[in-house]
């Protein structure tokens, strides 16, 4: 007989046995969603803060690309170069002071006009002379003539994209474009990556646009022509967005309901601290090639995506690939320190939840059938579903224009520093700070206010200090630039948080199946707004200074009043079926007889074998 110290030790399958006898709750057959499956794996062990730290970290990165513009394009004072009086040897201020007007309205040199004058008589004459005798210098009526070449002064900036290829004057709406660009990019990446990102999966995804984006931040520094420049950021941004959707809505979906505001908030911290970043690296590196090469580097970090990124655990079981999930789960668990019933119980849990989707997409793809038009026009089917279905219709227009408000009024306000005539780093800087604390007051906010109510109380607050603004600009244009930059940042506060939670309130709007293409067709109009931002600043407000704010505010206003059509969605689980929202108390006791009485989703075509176990499929 084995004394104490020599007693053998239990197998595995035999601790799992004895696991089982203790808690016969571990057949799992209480699972009927994710979530609950997310309880037995662990929703806050160690595996869950890795998920969250990788779904983060992308998002430096993207700050820097996303709101670098006004560095690599900062603008130095510019007027008309004179080659006659510049190969005469003219000083500055004679040149200035002789051929250039005047503006007393901006207190500047106007930059795109110089006078009319015959400059060869100028010279022959002397600086003295003329500036007694113009009228006698005068070609034609003296009248003011547009420049065809222009002087900067590289005391303020050695070199920027606007210096490199003259983004002024005529062509100033290039400038505001490689920006446009920016937005551009990440609108085409929601219309790609929105539809691939659920056909794919997410860590493809992932893994494309993170070599594709390295790539093509690293080569934009070489651009030869502003043509190529503009190509190449609708590239990275086109690259970034499929990351960022990718990721954010992998770190929603292997949260825990309770932890969805922690994590929807926090997960953009990495954005604020790049953000506050950017002023600091243009400050240090000045020409704009090094410059665009100093904030492509921290993007090598996405290299770890492939050795530590797994697939998305609920979107394989969606999918009915379950024995790949079933990997992930017990990796994840025994990261977490948990013990996982035997295989043949979590199997079938995960059939449950994957069967309550799967029954009416593998209906829809048996009726759809699969010729290339068939497939086709499944394809438009389901793009426009969430406009056609009656369940989605409002929520949809009324969340995609809160995307679009958001979007239009943070940019507009982030990157407005010029109208607002105030000093661009520490502006900036100061955006990107103020952000840290917005996000952190976000998450108790969602918590105990909710996640409309919330919402509305941002946009009205945004909406009320732009307007502010306005009526300072019009009515006391002088001596009030302290309290203007105040009202401009606690209106871009309120929008930051805005911005922040209809991200996360789109995710909670939508079940699995329509969940990526609600977000990519909502950051649709998110991106239609911030492509818009930099023209309304750069061009609308270079006529009439207050406009952008007017135009800000009162989009604001508006967005207020549409949240108030969208459904509460907080302490619930993110859906799994076409059902809309079901509450706390409902969710476990899902009756799967009437699982067919949600929303029909007629829209997708399966290109996955179903499985030959009637009760599931393996397709989506």
């Amino acid at each position: 007989m084995l004394d104490k110290n020599e007693e053998r030790e239990e197998t595995p399958e035999e601790n799992q046995e004895a696991i089982e006898a203790k808690h016969p709750e571990d057949n799992l057959e209480w699972v009927n969603t994710f979530e609950d499956l997310l309880e037995v794996v662990g929703t806050k062990g160690r595996w869950n803060v890795l998920i969250f730290l990788l779904c983060s970290l992308i998002s430096f990165g993207s700050s820097l690309h996303s709101m670098s513009y006004q560095f690599l394009g900062a603008t130095p004072d510019y007027w008309c170069h004179v080659a006659p009086l510049v190969e005469a040897n003219w000083t500055q201020e004679q040149i200035l002071t002789l051929a250039i007007p005047y503006r007393n309205k901006t207190g500047k040199y106007d930059g795109c006009h110089m006078y009319d004058y015959n400059y060869t008589a100028v010279v022959e004459v002397g600086y003295e002379a003329s500036v007694r005798n113009v009228s006698a210098l005068r070609d034609g009526n003296g009248a003011l003539v547009k420049c065809s070449s222009r002087t900067f002064n590289y005391t303020q900036y050695k070199s920027t994209i606007v210096t490199e290829w003259d983004l002024v004057c005529d062509r100033r709406v290039i400038y505001s474009t490689t920006q446009a660009a920016v937005q551009g990019g990440i609108l085409l990446g929601s219309l790609i990556f929105g539809y691939l990102i659920d056909r794919w999966g997410r860590r493809p995804v992932v893994l494309l646009c993170s070599v594709f984006n390295i790539a093509t931040a690293f080569l934009s520094a070489a651009s030869p022509t502003v043509e190529v420049y503009i190509f190449l950021k609708v590239m990275i941004s086109l690259s970034g967005s499929g990351q960022y959707l990718a990721l954010f809505v992998y770190a929603m979906e292997t949260c825990a309901a309770k932890y969805r505001a922690a994590v929807g908030t926090l997960i953009v911290i990495p954005w604020s601290l790049g953000y506050m970043v950017v002023p600091l690296i243009a400050y240090l590196v000045r020409p704009w090639k090094f410059l665009q090469i100093a904030y492509s580097i921290p993007g090598l970090s996405a290299i770890i995506y492939f050795w530590w990124l797994p697939e998305s655990p609920r979107w394989l079981i969606i999918r009915g690939r379950n024995q790949e999930a079933l990997k992930i789960i017990t990796w994840a668990a025994k990261v977490n320190r948990k013990v996982l019933p035997p295989d043949h119980i979590v199997l079938p849990a995960m059939e449950k939840i994957g069967c309550q989707t799967a029954l009416e997409n593998s209906k829809s793809a048996t009726e759809t059938g699969n010729s290339i038009l068939s497939c086709a026009t499944s394809l438009l089917k389901q793009i426009f579903s969430l406009y056609t279905l009656p369940q989605f219709r409002v929520r949809t227009l009324a969340i995609q224009f809160c995307w679009f408000a958001a979007a239009l009024v943070y940019y507009g306000v982030a990157l407005g520093s010029t109208n607002l005539s105030t000093g661009l780093y520490l502006y900036v800087f100061l955006g990107g700070l103020l952000e840290i604390p917005t996000y952190l007051l976000l998450w108790p906010a969602l918590v105990f206010i909710g996640r409309k109510k919330t919402l509305v109380a941002l946009y009205l607050v945004c909406s009320i200090s732009i307007m502010l603004v306005m009526i300072l600009m019009i009515f006391y244009p002088t001596g009030t630039k302290g309290i203007v930059v105040f009202l401009a940042q606690t209106g871009k506060i309120a929008v930051t948080a805005a911005f922040e939670l209809v991200w996360i309130f789109a995710t909670e709007l939508y079940p699995t199946e329509y969940r990526s293409l609600a977000m990519g067709e909502a950051n649709i109009f998110a991106k239609l707004g911030s492509i818009c931002s930099p023209y309304i600043n750069d061009i609308l407000g270079e006529y009439i200074v207050w406009t952008p704010s007017a135009l800000f505010g009162l989009v604001s206003l508006v967005a207020a009043a549409l949240t108030l059509l969208l459904p509460e969605t907080g302490h619930v689980n993110m859906p799994e079926i076409n059902d809309f929202i079901k509450k706390d108390e409902g969710v476990k006791d899902i009756d799967m007889d009437n699982i067919n009485q949600g929303i029909t989703n007629a829209t997708f075509v399966s290109d996955t074998p179903r499985m030959e176990q009637p009760q599931v499929s393996s397709a989506k």
